[in-house]
Parts: C-alpha cells; structure tokens; sequence
C-alpha cells in the first residue's frame, strides 16, 4: 500500500509534467514565430508562390547581410530547450533519484 505522501509526490510530478509540456508548447511556438520571421524580407508573391526550400534559399541570401536575427533565433531556442530539459530533469530525479534516466 502506498502512502498519502507517495501519491502526493507523484501527483505533483503529473501536474509538473503537464505544466512543462504547456511551457514547451510556448516556447516552440515562440520559436515558430521567430521562425516566421526569417522570412520578413521575402515579398509576399515569393512566399505565397515558392516552394518552403526556395523560400529559405532567399532568406538565406538576407540573412547573409545580417545573421543577427538567426543568431538570436537559434540561441532564444537553445536556452529555451536547455531550461525545459533541466526542469524535466530535475522533475524525473524527485521521484526516481537513484535511478539512471531512460
């Protein structure tokens, strides 16, 4: 039989889990956004009529004159995931401390 505390504590770690998957959601969608925004330059008969390939082979060639934005996109999204995996991390090891992550 497990304890009222037992369950408490796994209950928590649902609810973060859950809270965690939200967060993720918005940071992903932020980062769709910032995405999106790659493209600004594109006209939109380009992005209505290019292929997605294409239309990034043109937003290369901008990026080219200033990769600031892509830069800022790329690391807004590696410290977003790197702050999400750290809170999966330290959700897994309060209810599995000594057990090696799968």
């Amino acid at each position: 039989m497990h304890s009222a505390e037992q369950v408490e504590k796994v209950r928590q770690a649902i609810m973060r889990y859950r809270e965690l998957l939200d967060v993720l959601a918005g940071r992903m969608a932020a980062g769709e956004k910032r995405y999106v925004a790659l493209f600004q330059g594109l006209t939109p008969e380009q992005r209505a009529s290019l292929p997605e390939k294409l239309q990034q082979r043109e937003a290369a060639r901008a990026a080219l004159e200033d990769l600031d934005p892509l830069r800022r996109a790329l690391l807004a999204m590696q410290f977003d995931l790197h702050d999400v995996e750290r809170a999966f991390e330290e959700v897994y090891n309060n209810i599995a401390p000594d057990e090696p992550a799968e």
